[in-house]
């Protein structure tokens, strides 16, 4: 019944919206309602919070089909809804209404970027991006789509050209942290040990001059405010692990495997940091290997040695699931409720830095 409600407004707003279009102060404030609601979806996104703000918009739209409105309502409603559901028959209707009103070439990335990261329907979602990749001229935009291009040809299986749009992404701007390590987390994910020598050089090169430039991602990632309590996960005694028995700690969660060299490196980071917080729990999650490999080879290593007395717990599709990842490192900070609070995608040289500032807040929250 949702979804054919769904499609009968849709029906209406594509046969009738141009005819006519109506004004009035009320329709005026729910455009303000719905822009505060989804603010408040960003910043919390649970069903019972965004639910009725939702439910709000559906009846607005039957009440006002011709509304003013309708276009921002639409693209508030798709960014909620995305928050809470990876229901395609409810999310691909929504894209369509936003598409339908707004054709500028930013919207269309920012919808191939929703299918894409959300991994909702990547294959759509990258031929949106190579349809507008000609008509954008902002860099940053240029950037960005062949950002989004490497990503969904890995996920497809594109390798050979996940790899030169990695190059074309970074020849617009060399300049992006997260794009080189993401490149090279591809890079030796492939095996292609020259390139990633040749990578390697290249990014130690621009941190010495300076030039690399890290984004600030840790409040604003899709991960914020996403709850983890429900996610269970193997150690390395083959045990389940359960994030609820933590509700009541601050966690930091490190998402690392062993052959990233960058994952390495961050290592004598968060051992200060362990040392500098004793009441805050730290779980490291493996991606990639497996208890024999952890115990017979990686832990006889000394950059690795110290993970023999933590706490290890095996990447797995929930998790995955639950948390959206470039690559790793990634590094989280979850609250005493079992909530995302900070989410550090990449190898950042000042993580220690940025640790111990939220750690303190949170300690005392």
């Amino acid at each position: 019944m949702k979804i054919l409600f769904v499609l009968s407004i849709l029906f209406v707003t594509f046969s009738s919206f141009a005819q006519t279009t109506t004004y009035s102060k009320k329709e005026e404030r729910m455009v303000e309602y719905v822009a505060n609601g989804w603010g408040y979806a960003q910043k919390y996104d649970s069903v019972q919070n965004v639910k009725p703000v939702l439910d709000s918009c559906w009846k607005f739209l039957k009440k006002y089909p011709h509304s003013f409105a309708k276009p921002n309502v639409f693209s508030y409603m798709l960014e909620m809804t995305i928050l809470i559901s990876k229901d395609t028959a409810v999310i691909n209707p929504l894209i369509d209404s936003v598409l339908y009103y707004d054709q500028l070439p930013v919207t269309k990335e920012r919808i191939g970027e929703i299918l894409i990261t959300r991994n909702l329907d990547v294959a759509r979602g990258r031929d949106i991006i190579i349809k507008i990749l000609p008509k954008l001229t902002v860099p940053f935009h240029k950037y960005k789509a062949y950002m989004l291009l490497a990503k969904s040809d890995i996920t497809l299986g594109y390798f050979a050209s996940a790899e030169t749009n990695f190059e074309y992404a970074l020849h617009i701007d060399s300049t992006r942290a997260e794009g080189w390590y993401e490149y090279l987390g591809f890079l030796k994910m492939r095996e292609m040990h020259n390139s990633f020598v040749k990578v390697k050089n290249k990014i130690e090169e621009l941190n010495e001059e300076k030039q690399l430039h890290y984004t600030d991602y840790t409040h604003s990632s899709p991960n914020i405010n996403k709850n983890i309590s429900k996610i269970e996960m193997k150690n390395l005694d083959n045990n389940n692990i359960r994030f609820s028995s933590m509700n009541g700690k601050v966690l930091v969660v490190d998402r690392f495997n062993f052959w990233c060299g960058f994952c390495a490196k961050e290592f004598p980071l968060l051992k200060k940091i362990m040392k500098e917080f004793p009441q805050v729990k730290f779980i490291f999650v493996d991606y990639g290997e497996t208890t024999q490999e952890l115990k017979g080879r990686y832990f006889k290593m000394k950059e690795f040695s110290f993970l023999k007395n933590q706490i290890v717990v095996f990447d797995n599709k929930i998790f995955n699931d639950t948390i959206y990842a470039l690559g790793v490192p990634q590094t989280l900070v979850i609250d005493k409720q079992g909530t995302v609070r900070f989410d550090n995608m990449g190898y950042n040289k000042n993580l220690d830095k940025l640790l111990r500032n939220e750690l303190k807040f949170l300690i005392n929250e």
